[in-house]
């Protein structure tokens, strides 16, 4: 399978950039982005999302010119250390997910935001301008792309809002691409990644046995013996959907 996408890297728009920032205040998330920036506790005393949304957007102007050389830095270095590896880690990814890159082309935003969410319907992500872990950042983000299409391929049936958090749909995701990101094929470039699991989902069990074990070995026998991405799949949705 030939991998025809590549990965555009651009500074996030500060418009952009404050909405999703917004959002994620508004979750259980907002601890890890006020634990990064605490100007960000301003915003919850706002009561307007109008207000709400100004703020933020502040806040990341007054950042974004605290951290202005090292966003530079980061856009041409976070890339230059990706295009290192681009063109084998998506053939990699292309074959072990078993299906083909969307048309659509990828882009990188370099973000403020230390959460570095995805977005499935336009192909893009955030990362940090902090290049000594980007490309795990960069192969995690994109293997949901080739992962949720793969999924679509085999469940055509189970529609896209069922693809984002808490759905066990997307709890499977988050399991599987760290699992991906371990492949020996992906390993010998990346090096070993020891984390990338939520922590709540190392707490998962079925029938006593960890559920990210399970799916780990299932991952063996299916993926890495068998070259069987799709019955992974199966199997592993309906590992997840027990618990």
């Amino acid at each position: 399978m030939q991998s025809k996408s590549k990965i555009t890297f651009k500074q996030m728009p500060l418009d952009f950039e404050s909405e999703v920032i917004l959002d994620f205040l508004g979750t259980n998330w907002s601890s890890k982005i006020i634990k990064e920036y605490p100007d960000f506790l301003k915003v919850g005393k706002a009561k307007s999302k109008k207000n709400k949304l100004k703020i933020t957007r502040d806040c990341i102007i007054n950042i974004r010119e605290e951290l202005v050389d090292k966003m530079n830095w980061g856009l041409k270095n976070v890339k230059t250390d990706w295009q290192k590896i681009e063109t084998d880690v998506f053939a990699i990814l292309s074959k072990i997910i078993e299906t083909d890159w969307p048309a659509k082309e990828i882009t990188a935003y370099i973000s403020i935001n230390p959460i570095y969410p995805r977005f499935l319907d336009d192909c893009t992500f955030c990362v940090s301008p902090d290049n000594k872990h980007s490309n795990i950042i960069i192969v995690h983000e994109i293997s949901h792309f080739l992962y949720f299409k793969k999924f679509k391929e085999v469940f055509p049936k189970i529609k896209k809002d069922k693809y984002e958090s808490p759905n066990k749909e997307w709890i499977l995701s988050e399991i599987v691409t760290p699992i991906i990101l371990n492949d020996p094929r992906l390993s010998k470039i990346l090096g070993k990644n020891k984390g990338g699991f939520y922590d709540e989902h190392k707490m998962l069990k079925l029938n006593g046995n960890l559920v990210i074990k399970i799916i780990e070995d299932l991952y063996k026998e299916f993926v890495i013996k068998n070259k069987d991405f799709t019955g992974f799949l199966v199997r592993g949705l309906d590992i997840i959907k027990k618990i």
